[in-house]
């Protein structure tokens, strides 16, 4: 009988590198899905004027953060208050800024923005979350195959 040259220990650390890799594919596959749910609804969606009534910042990650709105906006006579974010944060925003808004006719508490704030609110994080997960999980898995069997 052959023996393999490798243990449980280096088939464990194998497996989590490929559940890291999924969880990375997993992360760019949402981000795809994302994206073109809320490209259609900014394409296709009624326009209306939203209102920014609150702006909340915080921490994700010791170097990842992200910005949630509130914003009000009136479609077919209702008013909506909903909470917007975005996968890429780069903008400053101001209670009482003005913003253009597209709102989903099938469902008006489904909205975006043209410059990428959508009501998935903190889904939007979720691919980042999801990718850096697994790149730590192929990192470390990849320094302990490297390192060989612990001693005891």
């Amino acid at each position: 009988m052959v023996e393999s040259p490798f243990g449980w220990r280096e088939l464990k650390l194998v497996l989590v590198v490929v559940l890291g890799t999924l969880l990375i594919g997993a992360g760019m596959l949402l981000t795809g899905r994302l994206n073109e749910a809320i490209d259609e609804r900014v394409r296709v969606g009624a326009e209306t004027t939203g209102q920014v009534v609150y702006v909340e910042r915080f921490r994700i990650t010791r170097s990842f953060s992200a910005t949630r709105l509130t914003v009000d906006y009136t479609f077919d006579g209702v008013r909506y208050r909903e909470r917007f974010s975005s996968e890429l944060d780069e903008s400053e925003f101001r209670v009482g800024e003005l913003l253009d808004v597209r709102v989903d006719r099938t469902d008006p508490t489904r909205a975006a923005t043209p410059d990428g704030y959508a009501t998935e609110d903190l889904l939007l994080q979720a691919p980042t979350v999801l990718a850096g997960l697994g790149l730590v999980m192929i990192v470390i898995s990849l320094a302990l195959i490297r390192t060989g069997p612990r001693r005891d």
